[in-house]
């Protein structure tokens, strides 16, 4: 786990954890040994943010979103939220963005590093856009830049390389797979109607829900929307038509599969799903935690510990009763 590697003094010896960004270390842990993940409490802040769409972890801090718009039961509009790690424990939200954003919904984003420019994917609208953000103090300020680049189907997630020179997003195809398109920015870090569409890559994953990287580009991580998560490795760094799949991870046990046929807490009767709909992860800045989140959600709660989730209930869709929240943010971790 921690092979010792020689220093420049003979008498140097520099400890290497070989499991940080290993999907297969938090399988080895989380699936196969069954043991549990660290539910995280998250309040929604807008009383109706049912949906969570994605979430990205910055440093001490993670960022969440949800839908927004075009959605009977969700906020007014797309939210990013930002919370201190610390304090999930209780929920404390630390800065939300207070305006619309003009998108249709937003279904997936992602931040660079220092969290000042990021990417949404408007599942609604069928674009990308970017923009910058900051906090004020009291809010997290965000402003768009460049222009829309419209896209073959509702995106659900966007992402930037490294330095912001080329960007990726993807859509399920109907058909048991996804689409994953990479595109050169003109501009770093800015999306433009007219950039310069790169590899389109097909993979046999159902409806992919969120893509990221490790930190030199050499894996790459999808998530499924129904309870997977996958591993590949890429032969040039952030080429996603490199891949090679390396290994796969099955999380459905930490979910409550609430959808039954039946009338459920929070999706009408004519529902028949049974998806606890995966919508986005994040590994943190060190690679020896992964963040997964749930658009519904169904954690359970048996399988995660955290305390009571703030606040208690969230609002249920349509005409649906409000439902318990659930904690829809679990941590895991690497051996």
């Amino acid at each position: 786990m921690f092979p010792i590697v020689s220093g420049v003094a003979s008498n140097q010896v520099i400890a290497v954890n070989t499991n940080l960004y290993n999907l297969a270390s938090v399988k080895t842990i989380h699936e196969t040994n069954s043991n549990d993940g660290v539910g995280i409490n998250f309040n929604a802040g807008a009383a109706d943010s049912g949906w969570m769409t994605g979430l990205q972890v910055v440093g001490t801090d993670m960022y969440v979103s949800n839908r927004g718009n075009n959605n009977d039961f969700d906020s007014t509009h797309p939210l990013i939220t930002k919370i201190a790690i610390s304090s999930t424990g209780d929920g404390a939200i630390v800065r939300q963005n207070a305006t619309g954003l003009g998108l249709n919904s937003m279904d997936g984003f992602a931040l660079n590093s220092d969290a000042s420019k990021l990417i949404l994917a408007d599942f609604h609208g069928a674009q990308i856009r970017s923009g910058t953000m900051s906090d004020n103090g009291s809010n997290l300020v965000i402003s768009l830049n460049g222009s829309a680049l419209a896209v073959g189907g509702g995106p659900r997630f966007a992402r930037w390389n490294n330095d912001g020179s080329k960007y990726y997003f993807g859509y399920g195809l109907g058909n048991g797979s996804s689409r994953i398109k990479q595109y050169t920015a003109g501009t770093n870090y800015i999306v433009a109607s007219g950039d310069t569409a790169g590899t389109s890559q097909d993979l046999a994953i159902e409806a992919a829900s969120d893509l990221v990287f490790n930190s030199d580009g050499t894996k790459m991580y999808l998530s499924r929307h129904t309870g997977y998560v996958y591993e590949y490795s890429l032969s040039t760094p952030y080429e996603i038509h490199t891949e090679t799949l390396v290994t796969t991870m099955d999380i459905r046990a930490f979910f409550d599969n609430r959808s039954n046929g039946s009338v459920s807490p929070w999706r009408p009767a004519n529902s028949n799903s049974q998806t606890p709909w995966l919508a986005g992860l994040s590994w943190n800045d060190d690679g020896s935690k992964l963040y997964v989140i749930t658009l519904w959600g169904t954690t359970l709660q048996a399988k995660v510990g955290g305390g009571n989730a703030t606040p208690p209930q969230v609002i249920g869709e349509g005409s649906g009763p409000p439902r318990t929240n659930t904690m829809p943010i679990i941590e895991f971790r690497v051996q």
